[in-house]
Protein backbone atom coordinates (compact mmCIF):
# COMPACT_ATOMS: atom_id res chain seq x y z
CA UNK A 1 0.00 0.00 0.00
CA UNK A 2 1.25 3.43 -0.58
CA UNK A 3 0.85 6.04 2.70
CA UNK A 4 -2.63 7.42 1.33
CA UNK A 5 -4.27 3.71 1.59
CA UNK A 6 -2.70 2.82 4.93
CA UNK A 7 -4.69 6.12 6.00
CA UNK A 8 -7.96 4.71 4.56
CA UNK A 9 -7.69 1.22 5.86
CA UNK A 10 -6.28 2.01 9.52
CA UNK A 11 -9.84 4.91 8.64
CA UNK A 12 -12.04 1.42 7.80
CA UNK A 13 -10.95 -0.48 10.68
CA UNK A 14 -11.46 2.10 13.65
CA UNK A 15 -14.55 2.51 11.62
CA UNK A 16 -14.01 6.15 11.14
CA UNK A 17 -12.67 7.05 14.57
CA UNK A 18 -9.30 7.11 13.45
CA UNK A 19 -7.84 8.82 10.38
CA UNK A 20 -4.14 10.05 10.82
CA UNK A 21 -2.48 12.74 8.96
CA UNK A 22 -0.19 12.29 6.44
CA UNK A 23 2.14 13.89 8.44
CA UNK A 24 2.46 11.21 10.72
CA UNK A 25 1.72 8.55 8.58
CA UNK A 26 4.43 8.91 6.58
CA UNK A 27 7.28 9.38 9.11
CA UNK A 28 6.06 6.40 10.83
CA UNK A 29 6.24 4.33 7.22
CA UNK A 30 10.27 6.11 6.91
CA UNK A 31 10.43 4.67 10.49
CA UNK A 32 9.53 1.20 9.89
CA UNK A 33 11.80 1.43 6.72
CA UNK A 34 14.68 2.37 8.85
CA UNK A 35 13.70 -0.79 10.99
CA UNK A 36 14.20 -2.94 8.58
CA UNK A 37 10.35 -3.58 9.00
CA UNK A 38 8.58 -2.41 5.83
CA UNK A 39 9.97 -1.73 2.27
CA UNK A 40 9.13 0.83 0.19
CA UNK A 41 9.38 1.39 -3.61
CA UNK A 42 8.34 3.35 -6.48
CA UNK A 43 5.49 1.94 -8.56
CA UNK A 44 4.79 2.96 -11.89
CA UNK A 45 2.31 5.85 -10.88
CA UNK A 46 4.94 7.73 -8.88
CA UNK A 47 4.07 6.47 -5.44
CA UNK A 48 6.17 4.88 -3.00
CA UNK A 49 4.67 1.54 -2.10
CA UNK A 50 5.50 0.09 1.09
CA UNK A 51 5.09 -3.84 2.03
CA UNK A 52 6.13 -6.30 4.52
CA UNK A 53 9.65 -7.64 4.63
CA UNK A 54 10.73 -11.11 5.99
CA UNK A 55 11.32 -9.32 9.47
CA UNK A 56 8.36 -7.28 9.55
CA UNK A 57 5.76 -10.36 8.78
CA UNK A 58 8.31 -12.24 11.12
CA UNK A 59 7.76 -9.37 13.87
CA UNK A 60 3.54 -9.56 13.04
CA UNK A 61 3.93 -13.54 14.19
CA UNK A 62 5.43 -13.06 17.33
CA UNK A 63 2.55 -10.32 18.19
CA UNK A 64 0.58 -11.47 21.39
CA UNK A 65 -2.60 -13.10 19.29
CA UNK A 66 -4.63 -11.69 21.96
CA UNK A 67 -3.44 -7.99 22.21
CA UNK A 68 -5.87 -5.75 20.39
CA UNK A 69 -4.57 -4.14 17.70
CA UNK A 70 -4.26 -0.20 17.32
CA UNK A 71 -7.49 0.46 15.83
CA UNK A 72 -9.28 -1.71 18.37
CA UNK A 73 -9.07 1.59 21.25
CA UNK A 74 -10.36 3.88 18.63
CA UNK A 75 -13.42 1.61 17.25
CA UNK A 76 -14.71 0.56 20.83
CA UNK A 77 -16.14 2.85 23.97
CA UNK A 78 -19.44 4.03 22.63
CA UNK A 79 -20.68 5.93 19.70
CA UNK A 80 -18.13 8.02 18.00
CA UNK A 81 -17.97 11.80 18.18
CA UNK A 82 -16.88 12.38 14.97
CA UNK A 83 -19.76 12.26 13.05
CA UNK A 84 -21.04 14.62 15.09
CA UNK A 85 -18.41 16.65 14.39
CA UNK A 86 -18.70 16.82 10.85
CA UNK A 87 -22.51 17.42 11.33
CA UNK A 88 -22.01 20.09 13.52
CA UNK A 89 -19.37 21.82 11.12
CA UNK A 90 -21.32 21.81 8.14
CA UNK A 91 -24.20 23.44 9.58
CA UNK A 92 -22.05 25.71 11.15
CA UNK A 93 -21.12 26.78 7.82
CA UNK A 94 -24.03 26.88 5.95
CA UNK A 95 -25.47 29.45 9.26
CA UNK A 96 -22.35 31.17 7.92
CA UNK A 97 -22.96 31.00 4.62
CA UNK A 98 -26.40 31.53 4.21
CA UNK A 99 -28.32 32.91 7.43
CA UNK A 100 -29.43 35.94 8.52
CA UNK A 101 -27.19 38.18 11.01
CA UNK A 102 -29.64 37.16 13.97
CA UNK A 103 -28.89 33.43 12.86
CA UNK A 104 -25.14 33.90 12.82
CA UNK A 105 -25.36 35.71 16.30
CA UNK A 106 -27.13 33.00 17.81
CA UNK A 107 -25.05 30.18 16.49
CA UNK A 108 -22.10 31.80 17.71
CA UNK A 109 -23.60 31.84 21.48
CA UNK A 110 -24.60 27.72 21.03
CA UNK A 111 -20.90 27.92 20.23
CA UNK A 112 -19.23 30.01 22.27
CA UNK A 113 -21.35 27.93 25.11
CA UNK A 114 -20.56 24.50 23.84
CA UNK A 115 -16.94 25.05 23.95
CA UNK A 116 -17.02 26.35 27.65
CA UNK A 117 -19.39 22.83 28.53
CA UNK A 118 -16.71 21.03 26.47
CA UNK A 119 -13.81 22.50 28.82
CA UNK A 120 -16.23 21.72 31.52
CA UNK A 121 -16.98 18.40 30.97
CA UNK A 122 -13.08 17.60 30.99
CA UNK A 123 -12.21 19.60 34.14
CA UNK A 124 -13.99 16.60 35.83
CA UNK A 125 -11.75 14.01 35.00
Amino acid sequence: MHGYEVIDELDRRSEGNWRPSPGSIYPALRRLEDKGLVSGAENGDGKRVYSLTDAGRERHEQRDPDAPAPWDAFAEGGASLRPLVHELMSQTRQVGQFGTPEQRERAREILVQATSDLYAVMAKR
